[in-house]
């Protein structure tokens, strides 16, 4: 056994932070975080005790007896691709996975998840919470604003898939027009 290999184990027991796989006498734990490139909230979501799984051995320790193993490490690492598959100005649609007060995450990939920010979501108002645009398993169409691959962060934007009201404004009432009925929103 050496770090690097791939191996095929069966799971043998599933817990909140990882499963364990019989690797034919030995046993190694394949941790939440080195199963999928996604998010995932609990191993169960893709294992269930007896499942064979392919797994690369990450870390072997031979003094103690343990072993860390991969499963997303079998697979290419979807990051790599995002600036083909996601450049800036593209059209994509993707589900809602997660609302913060900032805005809305959204899953485009296995693994590749962009946000909305609230700034992004409409020209015309202030957004205080995303909740208002969009809830969580919702798909969504947005923008690709921004790509960094470095700190694996893509911006995006549901405004810009809509005209900008502004732009219009000069048009709608030229310098000297007068209007005749408008509702005070602030004072």
């Amino acid at each position: 056994m050496q770090e690097g290999m791939v191996v095929v184990g069966t799971v043998k027991n599933i817990t909140d932070y990882g499963a364990f796989i019989d690797l034919g006498g030995m046993d190694g734990l394949l941790h939440i975080t080195d199963m999928s490139w996604g998010r995932i909230k609990h191993p169960s979501e893709l294992f269930q005790v007896g499942d064979e799984v392919k797994v690369k051995i990450l870390k072997y320790d031979r003094e103690k007896q343990r072993v860390s193993l991969g499963l997303k490490q079998v697979s290419p690492n979807p990051w790599e691709e995002v600036e083909f598959k996601f450049p800036m100005g593209k059209i994509v649609k993707g589900k809602v996975v997660s609302l913060k007060d900032y805005g809305a995450f959204i899953e485009l990939d296995d693994g590749v998840e962009g946000l909305i920010h609230v700034s992004e979501m409409s020209w015309t108002e202030r957004v205080k919470n995303p909740s208002k645009f969009v809830k969580v398993g919702d798909e969504v169409e947005c923008k690709v604003l921004e790509v960094d691959t470095r700190n694996k962060r893509i911006s995006l934007g549901m405004k810009q898939l809509q005209s900008n009201p502004w732009d219009d404004l000069e048009v709608k009432f030229p310098v000297g027009s007068i209007v005749e009925e408008a509702e005070v929103k602030s004072i």
